[in-house]
């Protein structure tokens, strides 16, 4: 450890008095702007459905 941090170390921690904890929920809002693949999961779902229903006509149009 670096001679530089021996002040601070052992410095405990104290909690705000002027501002609560924030709930998890607030805090995970904060990153939602930081999704870069927001939406991508219902493009998938999306494409899997299609791909389903591409499957199910191509196997009723070999039985027939």
């Amino acid at each position: 450890m670096h001679d530089d941090y021996k002040d601070i170390i052992d410095i405990k921690y104290q909690k705000s008095k002027q501002f609560p904890p924030m709930s998890r929920e607030k805090r995970a809002a904060q990153f939602t702007p930081f999704s870069v693949l927001n939406g991508f999961s219902k493009a998938i779902l999306k494409t899997q459905k299609d791909m389903e229903k591409a499957l199910e006509n191509s196997k009723y149009q070999e039985e027939s």
